[in-house]
């Protein structure tokens, strides 16, 4: 992930003879230096985009019309440490034409792949507003050398993993013509950078919340039956199933508040990936028995299935965290949040009693009212 260092000081001597070389040289030193410096502060888990710039809502601002892609804006920070800096002036925009781009994707027979700029810092390049009182006339500047390219899925592991390359956007094609995926979340060094991550951390921060709420309802309610001399077994595992997601979330969640925005997006998959964990073991750890008798209960008392709850659970303990592309593992993050809460908010309504749900119910019949007797007197017998 980091490269070596490839330019190094010029050594100066007196009476050396200066030349266009030694100061290029100075230059690619004191870039490679300022790179390596970065770099060593990055890992595969926290580089991507920066907060956006002052004035600014976002640091990524991309767009397809089908025929090319448009990077407007894009402030970031490749995993070597090359900085990309792209204001909202649409002379410094980067485009990418995809006329070869699709005649390369259908010959490879792919239609997923990542949008990629490649900052090269040793390919500056002119930059900034000419002064027209100085001869010869020139751009005061030089910046980091930028491309944008397309890469097919396959190159997720390759290309995307390379020291000055970054994706920035998930690119589909259908018959014949290209777009930009929907909920692609791009890799950034902090949460609060980017607003569908800040969007999401909201939603899950709220919802992690809830379930806290809901589980410390259903573990006081169990303890309350067991007190009043009403334990059973039903109660005793689904306290212990709470109890397992009151000690996951209390662990975690002060943290997640405090830091979910200011830290990588790996924070929020290790809340899930935790939460998923400490529920699954508390589930294998019940008795056969027990377990069958609160699958049992929670098919027939509310609006989740055994089956679905597991799956939801492997699914988030399955799922691979990839820093280029964290929708997926979000996504099943999610997925287990919602069941999750279904799942407790149902429970601690409930009396956790054995017994099937149609024992509550009684064939409804007509009462048939016997008509009186015909009134009979002494004398006629």
């Amino acid at each position: 992930m980091l490269p070596s260092i490839t330019h190094w000081p010029v050594n100066w001597a007196d009476g050396m003879k200066i030349t266009r070389g030694h100061l290029l040289a100075t230059d690619d030193a004191t870039r490679d230096m300022a790179r390596d410096a970065a770099g060593t502060m990055l890992s595969g888990l926290d580089y991507g985009l920066l907060p956006p710039a002052a004035g600014q809502d976002t640091p990524l601002r991309i767009t397809c019309d089908g025929q090319s892609v448009v990077l407007s804006v894009c402030r970031a920070i490749t995993p070597g440490g090359a900085r990309i800096e792209l204001s909202t002036d649409p002379a410094d925009a980067l485009t990418l034409p995809l006329t070869a781009v699709r005649e390369a994707w259908v010959r490879m027979g792919q239609s997923v792949g990542y949008v990629v700029v490649e900052a090269n810092p040793f390919d500056p390049q002119p930059h900034g507003q000419p002064d027209p009182d100085e001869e010869p006339l020139r751009y005061p500047f030089v910046w980091t050398g930028l491309r944008l390219s397309a890469v097919p899925v396959a190159s997720l592991h390759t290309t995307l993993a390379a020291a000055y390359h970054l994706p920035v956007a998930k690119l589909l094609l259908a018959n014949g013509v290209f777009s930009l995926a929907e909920g692609y979340l791009p890799p950034t060094r902090m949460v609060g950078s980017v607003p569908d991550y800040r969007d999401l951390y909201h939603s899950l921060r709220k919802r992690l919340s809830e379930l806290l709420t809901h589980a410390t309802a259903i573990l006081v309610r169990v303890r309350t039956n067991a007190r009043s001399g009403q334990p059973n077994a039903l109660a005793t595992s689904i306290g212990y199933v709470a109890e397992a997601c009151l000690h996951s979330l209390g662990n975690q969640l002060d943290s997640f508040q405090l830091r979910g925005m200011h830290e990588s997006p790996v924070g929020l998959a290790e809340v899930g990936k935790r939460l998923a964990r400490s529920l699954q073991i508390a589930i294998q750890s019940t008795p056969d028995r027990e377990r069958e008798a609160m699958f049992n209960y929670i098919k027939n008392w509310t609006p989740v299935t055994p089956v679905e709850w597991e799956t939801t659970l492997q699914e988030m303990l399955d799922t691979t965290y990839e820093h280029a592309d964290c929708q997926p593992i979000m996504a099943s993050f999610i997925r287990m949040n919602d069941c999750l809460y279904r799942l407790f908010s149902k429970l601690s309504d409930l009396n956790y009693l054995e017994r099937s749900k149609d024992e509550f119910f009684v064939e409804k019949q007509d009462i048939v009212t016997p008509k009186p007797a015909a009134k009979v007197g002494f004398w006629s017998k």
